[in-house]
Order: C-alpha cells, then sequence, then structure tokens
C-alpha cells in the first residue's frame, strides 16, 4: 500500500512539473514585454537603424562633453574626455578600437579581447532587456527585490558573449533602476553599479537622461541633452583608422 502511494505522489509531481514550469516562465515573458513596452514598444526599437547621443559626463569632479554614436546592426563609437584627455572606444562589427592618451595609445589601436568585451559594453547605450532573445541574451527572473526601498525586479542577464548582469525594473513602470555588472577600470575589471533616472520620451522612444555609476572609488554621472534618432552617420566613423 505504502509503495503505490509512493508511486501516486512521484506521478503526481511528475504531472504538475511542466505546469509550474509554465508558471514560473509566464512572469518573465511578462516582465520582459512591460519593460519593452514602457520603453516605447519593441517595433519603436527595431526601427532604430542609428542614434547619436550627447551630452556631459562629470568624472573626477569635471564635466565634460560625451559623444555616443550607433549604427546597427553592431557599430558603436563612444568619446569622452577624463583627466583633460579625450578617450574614444569604437567598434565596426568585427574589431574594437581605442584611443586611450592615460595608457600611452594616442593613435586607434585594436583592444585585446579580454579587454575588448568590457569595452563594447561601455560604448552601449540600449538596455540589453529590450528584444533580449534576438541580441543572443538569456534572461532570468530571480524574483523581487528592492532598490533604495524601491520595490523591483530582479533578473539575470547572461550576454551573448558570457558575461553576466544584474538587473533592477521598476515593479511598477518596469524601468530599469539600477543595474551590476562590471566595468574596465584597468588593469583589472572592477564592479559597478549604475543606477538610472529621468527617464523622457525621444519621437517615441523612451530614454533615461541620467546614469551614475559607482565602482571602485569612483562616481561618474551622466546626463543626456541630445537624442537623435536615425540621423545619417557614415560607415568610415566606426572604423579603426591610422
Amino acid at each position: 500500500m505504502i509503495r503505490i502511494m509512493i508511486g501516486k505522489l512521484f506521478l503526481i509531481l511528475a504531472l504538475l512539473a511542466p505546469a509550474a514550469g509554465a508558471v514560473g516562465a509566464q512572469p518573465l515573458d511578462e516582465v520582459l514585454a512591460k519593460h519593452a513596452a514602457a520603453h516605447g514598444g519593441l517595433d519603436k526599437w527595431r526601427a532604430v537603424n542609428s542614434m547619436i547621443v550627447t551630452g556631459t559626463q562629470v568624472i573626477f569632479s569635471n564635466a565634460n562633453p560625451f559623444l555616443f554614436e550607433f549604427r546597427r546592426p553592431d557599430s558603436v563609437r563612444f568619446e569622452q574626455t577624463m583627466l583633460g584627455q579625450k578617450m574614444t572606444i569604437g567598434h565596426d562589427g568585427k574589431v574594437t578600437w581605442w584611443v586611450h592618451p592615460l595608457f600611452e595609445i594616442v593613435k586607434p589601436t585594436a583592444v585585446p579581447e579580454a579587454e575588448a568585451v568590457l569595452a563594447r559594453h561601455t560604448a552601449e547605450f540600449e538596455s540589453p532587456l529590450i528584444d533580449a532573445a534576438a541580441k543572443g541574451h538569456k534572461v532570468e527572473l530571480l524574483g523581487k527585490d528592492e532598490v533604495d526601498g524601491q520595490p523591483a525586479w530582479k533578473l539575470k542577464v547572461t550576454r551573448k558573449d558570457g558575461f553576466e548582469e544584474t538587473w533592477y525594473l521598476d515593479s511598477s513602470s518596469h524601468l530599469e533602476l539600477a543595474r551590476f555588472d562590471r566595468t574596465l577600470d584597468l588593469p583589472e575589471p572592477k564592479d559597478r553599479w549604475t543606477y538610472y533616472s529621468d527617464f523622457r520620451a525621444v519621437e517615441g522612444l523612451v530614454i533615461s537622461h541620467r546614469q551614475d555609476q559607482e565602482y571602485s572609488i569612483r562616481h561618474v554621472s551622466l546626463t543626456v541633452e541630445k537624442v537623435q534618432v536615425n540621423p545619417e552617420i557614415e560607415a568610415g566613423r566606426f572604423e579603426m583608422k591610422p
């Protein structure tokens, strides 16, 4: 009799397991869908073929302009000034390169792959949670959490390149509150927190106009002043040139 009851119990658990998995998967899809909708919707973002973002970056207590350029499918360029030196990170879809005078790199030079991955992340502007599957990223919903007392969804993102990040989305608006990842801060990568705020609509896209980053002993803030959607950008802007 006991064996029969145990057998029935295992059968019931086996039948319930797929249903439990489906229930667990549904909230993730729902959270990601609401996140994309909060940013203006997938259709809007999929229609973005290029973007230019300009604004002010404050680092080491000095404010300087920054420039971000994107051209589909995956060309990016990010320019900033640090300690009076202009730095540029670029990626043309194949090669990641930089100009980094603080490291005595004064001409465009290919970045070693160990640093190139993080350099590409640094030059990224769009949330990896938007259209994550199409980008090759894996997302897991870890449950509910808080950011400075604010209820949030906690998600783990494993990027296509293998790097992992933790994202926190406002449980009401589904816009990002914070991200925990690693950033390029030679001689070795550093853990970083990024906080997002001041969301504004630009041509139907909802974009954070303020980012505050904390890593090591640094505090870096980026304030967006202008966003251009689908401007003309020459492919040569992203290429490594001698």
